[in-house]
């Protein structure tokens, strides 16, 4: 019997046992079920060459032996938490064999059976990112300061003395017996018609601070609310409104009210 009616056989038999073609049966069983060739053919009652044949025919590789092996070893789904913890940035090959309890050379021989090239390269990339990582946090603790810099400027130019301190946690203002903490908004969200600058207090508690500096930055100008504990509730969203009125909102009279740090606790 030739090649082309053995497999139009087969294709038929396939076909009413299992409801799908030769192809996507084939298919099946290489890439979701990692099975061999010759585990295949038993499953059909064919040769291993057969099989062999018909998955070049449909342009179907052979199944990955190893990531059936590491998943044998470690797990269902081994495989994927390999790439998921590898693939953080602050993970490294020692972070992986940690998790798996084996050495971090076999984690670099995983890496490149898995992924088909070294792990240097990647590496590299890893470094370049954290570089770029703490570049960034640098600065933005560096306009942080800034804006604090400026803060207790002001507050020394009305003649009440005032100076930065850590905290620990953050940096903060303390002046004339206050605590003052500051958050910054740059961009707006829009609420109904009209873009308000939002403030997530939920980082806070009222042991944290006496006032709550929210710093809008706009693009003209930069708008502080000086806002009393009191008036804040704690662990909320503070949206704020530059330009609005005291009708329109119940922070507007604490907008520039750098007078209320004048007075002592």
């Amino acid at each position: 019997m030739g090649f082309k009616m053995v497999k139009k056989k087969i294709e038929s038999h396939v076909k009413d046992r299992y409801g799908m073609s030769l192809y996507g049966f084939i298919k099946q069983k290489v890439e979701a079920e990692a099975l061999h060739d010759s585990e295949i053919a038993s499953c059909l009652g064919v040769s291993t060459s057969s099989i062999g044949r018909y998955r070049r025919l449909y342009g179907i590789g052979k199944t990955d032996g190893f990531a059936r092996r590491f998943e044998r070893t470690y797990g269902k789904g081994a495989i994927e938490m390999f790439k998921h913890i590898i693939s953080d940035t602050d993970n490294s090959l020692a972070g992986v064999a940690r998790h798996f309890q084996f050495s971090r050379e076999n984690a670099r021989r995983i890496y490149e059976k898995i992924y088909g090239y070294p792990y240097t390269e990647t590496h590299r990339k890893k470094q370049w990112k954290r570089r770029e990582k703490r570049l960034a946090e640098t600065r933005w603790r560096s306009r942080r300061i800034g804006d604090l810099i400026n803060i207790r400027d002001k507050i020394n130019s009305m003649g009440i003395d005032s100076r930065i301190t850590n905290t620990g946690r953050r940096h903060v203002v303390l002046t004339n017996g206050h605590k003052l903490a500051l958050t910054v908004a740059t961009t707006t969200v829009m609420i109904g018609r009209k873009h308000y600058f939002r403030f997530n207090n939920s980082k806070y508690t009222h042991e944290d601070f006496d006032f709550l500096i929210c710093l809008c930055k706009t693009q003209g100008q930069d708008v502080h609310f000086i806002i009393p504990a009191e008036a804040v509730p704690p662990k909320c969203i503070v949206s704020l409104l530059p330009q609005a009125t005291e009708e329109q909102s119940k922070y507007t009279r604490f907008r520039e009210a750098w007078h209320l740090l004048a007075h002592n606790n």
